[in-house]
């Protein structure tokens, strides 16, 4: 790999880093849905194909070992579905689109997948992860176990959320909030090589 290309690959995923984050910590504060969504879309985007560039497993492999019918093309109109109707006004065509039922079927639980497969692409091309986002991959594996892929040791999941998926959408983000507070002094994760410690939100 070039010079050129390795500045490049670094600048993309300061880019890439600096979406993900905000877009998890709006997400962990229960703030603003559509942009949490335009901001984890757009960051997974560039590590999916930063990994794809640098032969690096993706999220996207397992959907099209999962789903062998399914395509790149697939997948990509699967993840921009609605990222697309919230940047754009018209069509290509130029005719202003009809987005109406998009918008009413959008809600916050979107989110979870986009954040998780943007924070596990990420994790594979940097092999780390902020404290945040670590709870977060509990948070996901306790609330969707059918999606894990078989033979997942769930006993460390459900210890951390008990019965998550029998709280209301309110109570489940809270105990995310929780947990993350309660680990964010945990001096084995804190320096743990393969834990993140720039803050979500990246200051100027």
């Amino acid at each position: 790999m070039g010079e050129r290309e390795t500045e490049l690959h670094v600048l993309k995923l300061r880019a890439a880093r600096c979406q993900l984050g905000t877009a998890l910590a709006l997400f962990i504060d229960n703030r603003d849905p559509i942009s949490v969504h335009s901001l984890a879309c757009s960051g997974s985007e560039i590590v999916d194909d930063l990994a794809h560039h640098i032969n690096q497993e993706r999220f996207a492999t397992h959907i099209l070992e999962t789903y062998p019918d399914l395509d790149e093309g697939n997948i990509r109109s699967l993840r921009n579905k609605y990222w697309n109707a919230f940047k754009h006004f018209g069509d290509r065509k130029g005719n202003p689109r009809n987005d109406g039922e998009l918008f009413q079927n959008f809600s916050d639980e979107v989110n979870d997948h986009s954040l998780f497969i943007g924070w596990w692409d990420y994790q594979k091309v940097t092999d780390r992860l902020p404290l945040a986002a670590q709870v977060f991959q509990l948070w996901y594996y306790a609330l969707y176990e059918e999606k894990v892929r078989l033979g997942y040791d769930f006993t460390r999941v459900r210890k951390v959320f008990p019965l998550l998926t029998t709280l209301h959408r309110v109570e489940q983000k809270r105990q995310l909030r929780r947990v993350i507070g309660k680990y964010k002094s945990d001096t084995k994760i804190k320096f743990d090589p393969r834990t993140e410690m720039k803050k979500l939100i990246i200051d100027a």
